[in-house]
């Protein structure tokens, strides 16, 4: 879950980021279905506030959750 949180972070602009479903799931060394469980926990442990995969595209963005951002915004200053 970790590397998971470190890919996104890096697709990750302010408070959103996207990027193709296959990429994510190649960079974290998973399965398209196991990267999609992996955004689900992110979800579940308040790291991310959202998720939404358009299958048509195979685009998948999120939105990182108020606590993240606080976090970053303070690491930043």
């Amino acid at each position: 879950m970790q590397l998971t949180a470190v890919v996104l972070a890096t697709y990750t602009s302010g408070a959103v980021g996207s990027t193709n479903m296959e990429v994510l799931a190649r960079l974290c060394g998973h399965s398209l279905h196991h990267a999609e469980e992996l955004l689900d926990r992110l979800v579940a442990s308040r790291s991310l506030a959202a998720w939404h995969y358009c299958r048509d595209t195979g685009e998948v963005a999120w939105r990182l959750s108020l606590q993240v951002r606080v976090g970053r915004a303070v690491v930043q200053e």
